[in-house]
């Protein structure tokens, strides 16, 4: 699934546990999935010294909110993670005692399918002895082994009592390799504790949280859980696109990998149609590199093999730097030409950013019957209205990274936390009839929340079409928060709602993506993300409450194809070369209410087995989220919109405009503004990036 944008461009602690999946991958340029088995260790290191008998801030000792936390958390672990237990001072009670600065042991090994083992562990867990930091790292250090993706998970309370001193144990252990650290939670700590603390994770490449309450506890354990560092996944059967379009490889729908070449070199495709006169959009996904700029200096295009254009986009990035980028490219017209009627279409994927070369993408080929008539369809839908949604009693839920690991939900709301810089996913099946509404709440911050929060940041809430159109109605009305996707969120919380057009196929003839983007039914995603702030460098994770819900009946105004066809979505075939008779993941019939029965998706793995990391319920406390990067300015062109292969009487869409300020480009047309400098033939995203 891609974000599509057509002829423009869209303006862009016990923490100890969190980590506990294959948390320690750290987030770089885009990758393909691991090899099997190469899922990464994690080695649990908890303090078990006489100072966790004191209290946690909340009425708990902080040996209660640690079990609390840690049992939550082990719950949710994949039967498939790596995952180990080590505590430290659990033995012998007085530094004076023989062994007290040894006193460590591996209480559970690394291994898989280990929860009874871990949660027995963690119900003994008592506060006993001395703090012997240093070697129960080097101890953890020889538990994972010397290769592979190993994270150990530090949780104190207080400073090492014994030597070896810890920040020169982690800067020795980071010597292994670049595929191992450490994170570490300091669980109200003094300012001596925490800069020893500070030290270690900064030795051992890892990050350091602060945790006050049980509530903060549980919020950073989310933040060094699996998900918040999985590497972004791509899907699809490996495909080397050609230097040319002669002899480039030949595809029919599907989902494909491959990687950008040399800078301003371009990938060229061969799609082949498999249904008469259908509608082919292809698109085109990437995690941006880090370091590389909000602009993303790729193309997306499909044309004729006579070299007509047919259709194109400047792939979006979703993020400041480490963004998720994604753009689609559809063959859709008004009228009936080669575009519509070529048995193949030429598919080039270029790039003119250094930063990008070799960088994986995955690439989805959709393909869309014509409908046999548009007589009797409902119009193009009118701008929604916000519905209020019943509250519902949250799930806990693990947010995907990408698109094929997004989780499935069904209407009513789940909980989970929000880090600066990342980018969630979700997806909701949407019928013809339905609109899609999504909320996000999140409460006021606790007291080490708020001091990490550092004043406003920006949160984003979007819709996302299954074929990659931005579809949340600008001109929405009632929507809580205000009809932007943007909100600022300062300390005291807030609630976003933004909501889709109801899905309807003459919504093809409008102007702008979230009407075109609402012109076929399937999975739609909802997009959270937060600011990151680059003089910010404390990380930390928001409690936050994502509602979701349906309004409308399914299957409402739904047309028919020709012969009877079924569009073909490019994640639900096995890619070939020839036609495929495999029917699309369409949602049912049956009519749902917003706020309806909350499908439990809080599952161990995706759909493809890859392991999906746990989440740490949180509850209160917390803050914040945000929009990530700054808008790139928008490009777009005119281009005659959607068609089927029978001619229709179609409204053509008008010229668009420049938006200034933070004026979103789903704007209509305005008289007094220039019309956008990019309209006309599509420019070459060589010559730069957009102006910002």
């Amino acid at each position: 699934m891609m974000i599509r944008t057509q002829g423009y461009r869209r303006p862009a602690a016990l923490t100890l546990l969190a980590a506990v999946l294959l948390a320690g991958l750290s987030i770089g340029p885009a990758q393909a999935d691991p090899e099997p088995g190469d899922n990464g260790k994690l080695v649990m290191v908890l303090d078990s010294s006489g100072s966790m008998k004191e209290p946690a801030g909340d009425g708990q000792t902080k040996i209660v909110a640690a079990r609390t936390a840690l049992t939550r958390v082990v719950n949710k672990l994949p039967e498939a993670s790596q995952v180990g237990l080590r505590v430290y001072g659990a033995t012998v009670f007085k530094r004076s005692q023989p062994g007290a600065c040894t006193d460590t042991q591996l209480t559970v090994p690394i291994g898989t399918g280990n929860r009874p083992q871990l949660l027995s562990a963690i119900s003994k867990y008592k506060p006993y002895g001395e703090t012997p930091i240093g070697y129960s790292l080097q101890q953890a250090a020889k538990d994972l082994g010397p290769s592979g993706q190993r994270t150990i998970v530090l949780v104190s309370d207080g400073e090492a009592t014994c030597a070896p001193e810890p920040c020169e144990v982690a800067r020795s252990i980071a010597k292994q390799g670049i595929d191992l650290k450490i994170d570490v939670v300091g669980f109200r700590v003094g300012a001596k504790a925490r800069s020893q603390l500070q030290c270690v994770a900064r030795e051992g490449r890892g990050d350091y949280y602060d945790a006050d309450s049980t509530i903060d506890l549980e919020a950073g354990l989310d933040r060094l859980s699996t998900r918040a560092f999985r590497p972004f996944r791509l899907s699809g059967t490996p495909v080397e696109g050609g230097p040319q379009q002669e002899g480039a490889p030949v595809l029919a729908p599907g989902l494909y990998s491959d990687k950008f070449g040399a800078e301003k070199v371009a990938k060229y495709y061969l799609v082949k149609r498999t249904i008469a006169g259908s509608t082919l959009r292809a698109g085109v996904s990437f995690r941006n590199p880090a370091g590389g700029s909000d602009v993303v200096e790729s193309k997306t295009q499909l044309s004729t093999i006579e070299g007509d254009d047919c259709g194109w986009s400047y792939p979006h990035n979703y993020g400041s730097d480490e963004g998720l980028a994604t753009g689609v490219a559809s063959s859709w017209k008004e009228t009936q030409d080669e575009c519509a009627t070529a048995d193949q279409l030429v598919l080039t994927v270029s790039h003119g950013d250094k930063q990008l070369v070799a960088t994986p993408f995955e690439l989805r080929i959709d393909e869309e019957p014509p409908v046999s008539t548009t007589t009797g369809l409902p119009d193009e839908a009118e701008e929604p209205t916000w519905k209020s949604m019943p509250g519902s009693t949250p799930r806990e839920i693990v947010p995907g990274s990408s698109f094929p690991d997004a989780p499935l939900l069904s209407p009513g709301s789940y909980r989970t936390t929000l880090m600066p810089g990342e980018v969630q996913l979700y997806k909701v099946k949407v019928d013809w009839g339905q609109r899609l509404q999504a909320q996000v709440s999140v409460p006021q911050m606790g007291a080490a929340l708020g001091k990490a929060f550092d004043g406003i940041r920006y949160l984003d809430v979007n819709l996302i079409s299954p074929t990659g159109d931005e579809v949340f109605a600008t001109f929405a009305k009632g929507a809580p928060g205000g009809a932007y996707k943007k909100v600022a969120l300062t300390s005291r919380g807030t609630v976003h709602g933004v909501v889709s057009k109801e899905i309807r196929y003459l919504n093809r003839t409008g102007a702008n993506s979230y009407n075109t983007g609402t012109s076929q039914p399937g999975e739609y995603y909802v997009l959270v993300s937060l600011s990151k702030k680059t003089q910010a460098p404390q990380p930390f994770a928001m409690p936050m409450t994502l509602t979701v819900g349906l309004q409308g009946t399914a299957g409402a105004g739904k047309p028919e194809y020709v012969d009877g066809a079924t569009p073909v979505s490019g994640d639900s075939v096995t890619p070939s070369a020839t036609p495929t008779d495999e029917p699309s993941d369409k949602p049912s019939g049956d009519k749902t209410e917003a706020g309806g029965p909350v499908q439990d998706s809080g599952s161990s793995s995706s759909d493809d087995g890859t392991p999906v990391g746990l989440i740490a319920g949180l509850g209160g406390g917390g803050v914040l989220l945000a929009l990530l990067g700054a808008w790139a300015v928008l490009r777009l062109r005119n281009k005659k919109a959607v068609a089927t292969a029978h001619p229709a009487s179609y409204p053509q869409p008008g010229p668009y405009p420049q938006q200034p300020g933070w004026q979103h480009p789903n704007q209509p047309n305005h008289p007094n503004q220039p019309n956008y400098p990019n309209q006309g033939p599509p420019q070459n995203p060589q010559q730069g990036p957009a102006p910002r």
